[in-house]
């Protein structure tokens, strides 16, 4: 009893035991950090992929864009020089000489009354008319105008209505025309 006292009081020297995990549990950690940071990196790989591929298709749609405005600006420009060569008095004239059976007044048949208005001259003969009266400046003369102007003032003045009347009845026709054709 006593050498079991002894013993309980005074215990043999023993070797300090490394507290030793087992490795499977090491193990395992190691492979759950690694999975996630492969799995990270997957991630981050198919987003950098995805912002690639979204840049590039919204490179291709801005290109898109660039030759839709090139086109329209390019279309712009051919309607805009088809309007200035509509619109210039030599075919206006044309038009309503060979078109509208107009003529050309003979020289001296219009002049400007000193109130801005054109008078025609009854009975005047073709030839070198007579100085119109002096207009207030900024008007025009009947020598800086020329035919061509005072002819197309005349022109709106007296068929105002009758170019209304006719736009409406060329509107009428093209309504005719489409549904005798698309019907």
């Amino acid at each position: 009893m006593i050498l079991a006292r002894e013993q309980l009081a005074d215990p043999l020297p023993r070797k300090k035991q490394r507290v030793v995990r087992p490795k499977k549990k090491l193990a395992r950690s190691y492979r759950l950090k690694l999975s996630g940071l492969v799995l990270l990196g997957f991630v981050l790989g198919l987003t950098v992929i995805l912002c690639q591929t979204r840049m590039t298709c919204i490179g291709f749609h801005l290109q898109e864009l660039h030759r839709e405005i090139a086109r329209v600006e390019a279309e712009n420009q051919a309607l805009d020089n088809a309007v200035h060569c509509l619109s210039a008095p030599e075919r206006i004239e044309a038009v309503a000489v060979q078109k509208l059976g107009m003529m050309r007044p003979p020289e001296g048949a219009l002049s400007v009354s000193p109130t801005g208005s054109l008078l025609a001259q009854a009975g005047s003969a073709p030839g070198p008319a007579q100085a119109p009266p002096t207009m207030a400046d900024g008007e025009l003369r009947h020598g800086q105008a020329g035919w061509l102007g005072l002819f197309l003032k005349v022109l709106a003045e007296k068929s105002s209505g009758f170019l209304d009347r006719l736009s409406g009845e060329a509107y009428h026709m093209n309504v005719q025309a489409r549904s005798q054709h698309g019907g």
